[in-house]
């Protein structure tokens, strides 16, 4: 089978049916590759697949299809000191350039793991044809491909580096190379490499919809380019690559996955009694819907639960499935799952059982907030079974669709109405929202789009004057949430993977989200959290709320003494900028109580500063409590889950990341924590060896401990197994240490170079726990 044929069988794909109510209106798919650069490379002519092939079948399949426009722009090759957000978004780019450019890239070589402190810290991408040949050891009497190797010893490549500061990582790019020593190839060419031959998740639909009707895979190739309006052989697959891809889908017996996942569910409930699950089923027997949830993410939700995003955009096409997964974000700026369930459709009776059922799940704990899709069967849904709860469409929903919208009748002025899009909907006042709406409306003649006039009729559900007060928990603004949902089932579901796997795969995304959220707490737990203003009441709030929760105040206390108080009567404050000469914000202070216009405290949990201005007008020198929320403090984190000895060695390594990075900057700093660290060493050693806690197990109704992370069985040929040793951490943290060497000699000086190998070869043999 080759490699573009079933690599994403068991995937996801965003939906794309538009929720204008037109049956003929789609949604372009951001992070389609394959589409983009086909439209791209085709003329901005609209196409449809209503063109008859001869075949009634066909032509009953057949649906109109959507105007595929994108903005066109130059993919410009990396560059040295060039920054990204994750490593994934910098090898994505290196990819589009590639593949302008007639090549394709690869990973050469990674360094880090996940019990380095810094995680994967180090990655190298090169040329496909980077590389010598090296023929594989195989037995005589097996068969061969005489097939002849492509590599070329091409030294084309990328090398990315991740770099922390503040408690920020970014990838960077420290080497790059864009020398061949081979030929390019053309758009026809490069198109069929394997790390570009890929059926796209709306060509699998397509694809499996027209193999229902009856269609061979001939007329099914044929109809794909024609509504592309591509020439035969210009699709990124092969007749082959769709072939076993519509063999694979059709060992799937939807009805037998759907029990063997309900008996999936009743046997980890059987096992482990803090699992939950509801389902329903339909009139014969088969599994209708079915949402489940783990132990950590109950107790997670029981006091992060206020504000929640519930996901609907992907669904298990292979199983013509919608997925939704509910999130929210902790004390320390980290997002977590909730729960996660899988429904028969999209329609508002599926949508109400899955909210009544995850409440109940949840204890029957509502949230105060839900952000969801602009989806009209969901407004129905939350509208009757959570009555009590502010519902609001989440701005990254609505924005991904603009360019699907209007970027067809708008090409040359279409950056310029997402720029006023964006600042119309950001103001305050409703009657300013409203004669501005109206001037954008007009100036772009968009007065009789339909999807202008959706999103004016569900204005109370995302704009600024209709959400304000309402608590959103910086859920907006705080979290990269359509970066975080599009990562969350990455990697974890393959050709192999199956209805009734669903449930553990879920449990290792979940899994190895909340790895990484332990990390960024130690990590934030150890940051310097030193005040800036001198004020009392910063001290106050530095002692009682997370690191995250803190710069969310610190960031409304200094401006705040920027801002002047006049008293317009009793207990009754105007505050507005000392620059300003009108307008500002009304607080009201009665005793402790406050209540400022802005409603900020009412949305974020965090007081604004126009309260905090007035609070030290007054001569309050701490915070009151009620105004400190019990889920921006330290006291309610999530982490650590246990102290034993995974924590410890995690916790630890941790520590040292931050120290080498802070006392690496000049040579005092080194030689103060050089002493510090000899002696704590010298200390450390004399301690006795045993453990007095006699356990290092967390608690035993965590998701960790129910079941051991097993990750899809990876392809090709099985690579031995490597054991995670003391010694092995302790190589991988040497390497590190010598690209943190090579980067601080310039900066530190030859002396303090030298030491820091000293004190490299001083720890370098030692276990940390």
């Amino acid at each position: 089978m080759t490699r573009a044929s079933s690599r994403n069988i068991g995937s996801l794909t965003q939906r794309r049916k538009c929720p204008c109510g037109d049956e003929n209106c789609y949604l372009r798919v951001d992070g389609n590759e394959e589409e983009n650069n086909q439209s791209n490379n085709n003329s901005n002519t609209p196409t449809t697949s209503s063109v008859p092939l001869g075949s009634d079948q066909l032509q009953a399949a057949q649906v109109t299809t959507s105007f595929d426009f994108t903005v066109s722009t130059e993919i410009r090759p990396p560059y040295v000191g060039q920054a990204f957000q994750t490593a994934e978004e910098a090898q994505e780019h290196y990819t589009r350039f590639a593949k302008v450019n007639g090549f394709a890239i690869r990973t050469e070589r990674s360094k880090g793991n996940s019990n380095h402190p810094l995680g994967v810290y180090k990655r190298e991408l090169v040329c496909h044809r980077a590389g010598a040949y090296r023929p594989r050891k195989m037995v005589e009497q097996k068969r061969q491909r005489n097939k002849k190797s492509n590599r070329c010893k091409c030294e084309a490549g990328m090398i990315i580096k991740k770099n922390v500061s503040k408690g920020i990582s970014r990838w960077i790019v420290v080497q790059f190379s864009n020398e061949h020593n081979h030929e390019m190839l053309d758009s026809d060419e490069v198109r069929q490499l394997p790390a570009y031959r890929n059926i796209s998740s709306i060509d699998r639909e397509r694809a499996l919809v027209l193999s229902k009707a009856g269609c061979t895979v001939n007329l099914i190739m044929r109809s794909l380019e024609m509504e592309k309006g591509l020439r035969p052989g210009q699709l990124t697959f092969t007749e082959r690559d769709l072939r076993n891809f519509l063999q694979v889908s059709k060992s799937i017996n939807i009805e037998n996955e759907g029990t063997e996942l309900l008996n999936a569910c009743k046997e980890m409930k059987e096992r482990y009694s803090d699992f939950k699950f509801e389902f329903s089923v339909n009139s014969d027997g088969t599994l209708e819907n079915i949402c489940w949830t783990y132990p950590d993410c109950v107790r997670a939700y029981a006091i992060f639960g206020d504000a929640v995003v519930f996901d609907t955009t992907y669904r298990l096409y292979a199983y013509d499935r919608p997925v939704g997964v509910w999130f929210g974000m902790d004390n320390y700026g980290n997002a977590i799952c909730f729960g996660c369930s899988l429904l028969q459709d999209e329609k508002p009776s599926s949508y109400q059982w899955a909210l009544q059922s995850f409440v109940c799940l949840m204890d029957g704990k509502y949230p105060q907030t839900l952000l969801t899709d602009l989806d009209m069967s969901l407004k129905e849904a939350v509208m009757n079974k959570l009555p009590s709860t502010k519902h609001a469409f989440a701005p990254w929903y609505i924005t991904s669709k603009i360019q699907s919208w209007f970027s067809p009748s708008l090409s040359p002025l279409f950056e310029k109405l997402v720029s006023e899009f964006n600042r119309v909907r950001n103001l305050s006042c409703l009657e300013e929202f409203s004669d501005q709406w109206s001037k954008m409306v007009s100036e772009f003649r968009l007065a009789s789009d339909r999807h202008v006039n959706l999103l004016a009729y569900n204005r109370e559900n995302w704009t600024l004057p209709f959400l304000r007060g309402c608590f959103f928990g910086c859920l907006i603004g705080g979290v990269d949430f359509p970066a975080l949902i599009k990562g969350f089932f990455k990697g974890l579901l393959s050709s192999q993977t199956r209805l009734r796997d669903f449930v553990e795969q879920v449990r290792v995304a979940i899994e190895l989200q909340n790895q990484a959220g332990e990390e960024s707490t130690m990590r934030q737990n150890y940051q310097n959290m030193s005040t800036r203003t001198c004020m009392p009441m910063e001290e106050h709030a530095a002692s009682i709320l997370t690191p995250y929760a803190f710069n969310l105040f610190r960031q409304e206390l200094i401006p705040s003494t920027q801002f002047a108080v006049y008293e317009t009567h009793k207990e009754a404050y105007l505050v507005r900028h000392r620059l300003q000469p009108a307008g500002g914000q009304v607080v009201m202070c009665v005793g402790s109580d406050l209540q400022c216009s802005c409603k900020e405290f009412e949305s974020s949990g965090i007081l604004c500063r126009h309260a905090l201005r007035v609070l030290s007008l007054k001569n309050c020198f701490t915070l009151p409590d009620k105004y400190l929320l019990m889920r921006w403090r330290r006291e309610s984190s999530l982490f650590p889950k246990s102290t034993g000895y995974k924590y410890r060695s995690r916790a630890l390594r941790s520590l040292v990341s931050i120290i080498l990075q802070e006392a690496s900057v000049n040579k005092e700093r080194f030689n103060y924590a050089q002493w510090h660290m000899s002696k704590l060493l010298s200390h450390v050693r004399e301690m006795p060896t045993l453990d007095d806690t006699g356990s290092d197990a967390g608690p035993i109704s965590s998701v960790e401990e129910m079941v051991d992370i097993t990750l899809p069985k990876p392809r090709g040929r099985p690579k031995k197994d490597k054991l995670v040793s003391t010694s092995t951490i302790a190589t991988e943290e040497s390497e590190a240490l010598e690209e943190n060497m090579a980067s601080t000699h310039d900066l530190a000086g030859p002396e303090t170079h030298q030491a820091l190998w000293d004190t490299h070869d001083l720890f370098g043999t030692q276990d940390l726990a």
